[in-house]
Parts: structure tokens; sequence; C-alpha cells
């Protein structure tokens, strides 16, 4: 009767175990989407697939500069989803051709989005396709990052950087290529 009862507890915690992991390959994708969303999917896949950049570095950028909050304000007075300043929206309008442009309209999420895209893929270009000095430079300036590789300020390891001066950038572009990695394996049809 004992080894029976004690058969009978290994199957149960064997079989609790199969549910287990069946929830998480099952349900897991589902969870991990509503953690990483894609809202605003029509815009973020227009103005990536304009500035031939990918979607998921979009959102990647998105979630780690405004957690997908519109109106959101920094401390720098970065606004919007991808966090833009009033004189680099200026300039990005200018560049664009958008006339009347003011501040309060990097809250609309399209203009946000669009701006954001073109400017992420001005610094790809500028960077030579680099995208972890175009995500430096995204958070700490293009002219930063300029100087940073001229003094030789940035610590690399293959051509991955391992090292900024600036360590709220070194903790930024960690957390976009995590977020990135996520994004990339949740959406490989945005990639």
């Amino acid at each position: 009767m004992r080894i029976i009862a004690c058969h009978k507890k290994r199957l149960s915690y064997i079989g609790g175990i199969l549910i287990f992991f069946i929830l998480v390959f099952a349900v897991g994708p589902a969870i991990l989407r509503s953690m990483f969303p894609t809202p605003h999917l029509g815009f973020v896949e227009k103005y990536a697939r304009d500035n031939r950049i990918k979607a998921t570095m979009v959102y990647a950028v998105i979630k780690a500069e405004s957690g997908f909050r519109s109106s959101v304000v920094s401390p720098k007075g970065a606004v919007g989803l991808m966090q833009i300043t009033e004189p680099t929206g200026e300039w990005i309008a200018s560049e664009l051709g958008v006339h009347g442009f003011t501040a309060d309209a990097l809250t609309d999420p399209e203009l946000n989005i669009m701006f954001g895209c073109w400017y992420l893929s001005y610094l790809l270009k500028r960077f030579n396709g680099n995208s972890e000095l175009a995500l430096a430079a995204y958070n700490a300036g293009e002219g930063t990052v300029n100087r940073w590789l001229d003094s030789g300020a940035i610590e690399w390891k293959d051509s991955r950087i391992i090292s900024l001066p600036y360590k709220e950038t070194e903790q930024y572009l960690v957390r976009v290529n995590r977020i990135y990695f996520v994004y990339k394996t949740l959406y490989p049809e945005l990639d």
C-alpha cells in the first residue's frame, strides 16, 4: 500500500511539473506579449519602414524611454513616446519640412513616432549602421558620442560597447538592448 501511495505522489508531482511547463510554453508568450506590447503598431510599422529601421528597435526605444506614455515629460524636457526634446523636435521638423511645430505636438503619438524613427535612422547613418553608437547618441546626444569616440573614452569588446563615460547612457544601452532582444524574439515578423 505504501509503495502505491508513494508512486501516486510521484506521478502527481511529475504531472504537476508537466502541467507547469505546458502552461509556461502555452501561456508564457501571451504574458510576455502583455508585458511587451505593440501599441500604435500602424505608425511604428509605417515610420520604421519609411526610415529603413526595425520596428522592434523602435518599440525597444519607446518602452525604455516612456513606457508607452505619450504625454510623459522627462526632467530634462524630453516629451512623448520617444522622448524628444523641443530643440531636437524643432530641428527634425525643419529637416522633414513640418510647419507650425510646437513642443506640445510631441505628445501626439504619430508625430512623435515619425520624428523618433527619423532621428534614430539619422543616427544610424551618422554612425555607419552601428546600433550601439546610435542608441548611445539617442540618449546622450550625437556630439557627446562623437567626443567620446575622438577621445577614445568608449571601451569595446569586439563590436559591443562595454563601458561609456556616462553611467546613465551605459545603463540605457544595456536596457534598450535587452528590451530589443525580447521584442525580436516575441515579434519576429516586425524585425
